[in-house]
């Protein structure tokens, strides 16, 4: 299909890397949606009425979304979202340094509560959404659809005639 051989072990580390990753993002989001909500309209991109509904889906969808990789439940499913949201969230950030906006970008709020690390828009966050969504491109292109506890049938045999 695509031509790319990786090792299913590279795969593997990337699905569980990523999915712990998104399920600390979206849960602390969850947590916390009125400060989500206050960060995304610090963006100054969505009319004030959507803010609160946005916020609830990106946390759920980052929450879904890394629940999926790290069962590996659909997981080219779940990247491909994922990839999807960077994509959005790489021009939301690019869109308000360009702009000169000087706020949170909302991403990893346990960083600065557990390291004290404030994350700013800047070129750091958009280097690591970006960092983010190549990661997420192989998982994409060559994960499993699979649902794992369901068993996987064995094709028939062949007719063979004599």
């Amino acid at each position: 299909m695509t031509g790319i051989v990786l090792p299913s072990a590279l795969i593997t580390g990337l699905r569980l890397l990523l999915g712990l990753l998104f399920i600390m993002s979206g849960g602390e989001k969850l947590l916390d949606l009125k400060y989500f909500s206050l960060v995304i309209a610090e963006y100054q991109l969505l009319p004030s009425l959507l803010i609160p509904a946005i916020a609830l889906f990106v946390s759920l969808c980052e929450l879904l979304c890394g629940t999926m990789l790290l069962l590996d439940l659909f997981s080219r499913i779940g990247a491909s979202v994922m990839l999807c949201m960077m994509a959005i969230f790489i021009a939301a950030m690019t869109n308000n340094l360009m702009r000169g906006l000087d706020h949170d970008c909302g991403c990893f709020e346990f960083l600065a509560q557990w390291y004290g690390l404030k994350e700013e828009i800047g070129i750091g966050p958009i280097v690591r959404d970006i960092l983010f969504f190549i990661l997420l491109l192989p998982v994409t292109l060559l994960g499993s659809n699979r649902i794992p506890w369901k068993k996987q049938q064995s094709k028939p045999p062949a007719n063979t005639k004599a």
